[in-house]
């Protein structure tokens, strides 16, 4: 079950995606990055209890990395820090369904009976329940400790019968996510 609990379907118009950055920050200048080390201390965090999501979100965020120009390294030699984190939410909502064709009886004792002051156009209550994950992506300077920029996705969950299918939806939400992502695309020679 946790399988099916990290990402939205990305190719379903219920994605949400949101950026921010520094923007007095020199992206140009830095062009190493590493990956937070040890376990996160978040507790409501899935990606800490799911490692092999977590590999598959590290993978695909190194792919689009690396189409910019930048560089996986130690921890120790890098410019850039980046987190990645994952949450579950449930939504409830309630919406009320209208039935032109209410038709008046209502039953009293032992009878049902006519009633033609009821309400012409009644309402029934509905009410849906669904999970909605968002996944944060966060970039820190190295040196200043200063975070420059933080990306999430959010949208409904879904389940998954394949990791191809979850790598998949990894793939477009993480380039949904870097769509805006401030530096430059690296050139190809």
């Amino acid at each position: 079950m946790i399988f099916s609990i990290l990402l939205m379907t990305a190719s379903c118009s219920g994605l949400s995606v949101m950026s921010d950055y520094d923007r007095e920050y020199d992206f140009n200048r830095h062009r190493t990055y590493a990956w937070v080390s040890g376990a996160q201390a978040d507790s409501g965090d899935i990606l800490a209890e799911n490692q092999l999501v977590m590999n598959r979100i590290q993978a695909a965020v190194d792919r689009e990395l690396a189409a910019r120009g930048l560089i996986l390294s130690g921890s120790a030699e890098s410019d850039l820090v980046l987190s990645a984190r994952a949450y579950v939410k449930e939504k409830n909502v309630v919406r009320y369904v209208s039935d032109p064709f209410y038709d008046g009886f209502a039953y009293r004792g032992r009878l049902y009976r006519y009633r033609p002051w009821s309400i012409p156009f009644y309402e029934t209550p509905v009410f849906d329940s669904w999970q909605e994950g968002r996944l944060i992506i966060d970039m820190i300077d190295e040196r200043s400790k200063r975070l420059v920029w933080r990306a999430s996705a959010r949208g409904p969950l879904r389940e998954y019968r394949s990791g191809e299918s979850l790598q998949k939806d990894i793939d477009l939400a993480i380039s949904k996510i870097f769509s805006d992502f401030p530096f430059q695309e690296a050139d190809v020679r």
